[in-house]
């Protein structure tokens, strides 16, 4: 559980951490009303897409506490001149309702880039809404390989190895750790959501060439 947990805080601050760098560049297609400009001297307000209720609730929750704490920690440190708020979008891993809470960021003069979304599903659809609004947006658990095959290059960011890179390595740690052999037998336990459909797929290959 503590090593759960502390994942999810380093995985969770690092995506806060990536917006905070990637708003403070972010393109100038983003309008910005010069009442918001004049404000960021005071402070400037992150979105945040997460699964804040529903079935992903647990995970969207923990991500959004560890970006409150982050963003505490953040404010209470008196070198940091620059005051940062949240805004929650909860989208409960719903690629459309991500897509509405994207939009309504999109409309807003005053956020300066976003956390999240969760899911790969979600990133793929809100990608063009924040894309085009000059929003740059980082994911903690987002791991489909073709999101970072260039077309968001400098909007989209994540802090997790993708399903590339997962798969391999799990499959070498059956061999090396577990002591999975060649001839042998693995079942591979897909439940068919879009994180998991690609990570199997992934993994079965992997073991299959060895």
């Amino acid at each position: 559980m503590f090593r759960r947990v502390g994942m999810i805080a380093g995985v969770a601050v690092l995506a806060t951490l990536a917006v905070v760098a990637a708003a403070a560049a972010r393109p100038a297609t983003h309008q910005v009303s010069s009442t918001a400009t004049a404000a960021c001297s005071k402070g400037v307000q992150l979105g945040m897409l997460a699964p804040i209720t529903g079935p992903a609730g647990s995970i969207g929750s923990d991500q959004l506490h560890w970006a409150q704490f982050y963003l505490a920690r953040w404010n209470a440190n008196k070198k940091n001149k620059v005051k940062i708020t949240l805004q929650q979008g909860d989208t409960q891993l719903d690629p459309s309702k991500a897509s509405t809470v994207a939009q309504s960021f999109a409309s807003s003069a005053s956020i300066m880039g976003v956390i999240g979304p969760a899911g790969s599903d979600e990133v793929q659809a809100v990608a063009p809404i924040l894309k085009k609004a000059g929003l740059a947006f980082a994911s903690g658990s987002a791991t489909r390989v073709s999101l970072t095959n260039g077309a968001y290059k400098g909007y989209f960011f994540r802090d997790v190895p993708n399903d590339g890179v997962q798969g391999p390595t799990d499959a070498n740690y059956m061999f090396k750790t577990l002591g999975v052999k060649s001839g042998d037998t693995v079942m591979v336990v897909d439940d068919q959501e879009s994180y998991s459909t690609g990570l199997a797929d992934i993994v079965g290959a992997s073991l299959a060439a060895k």
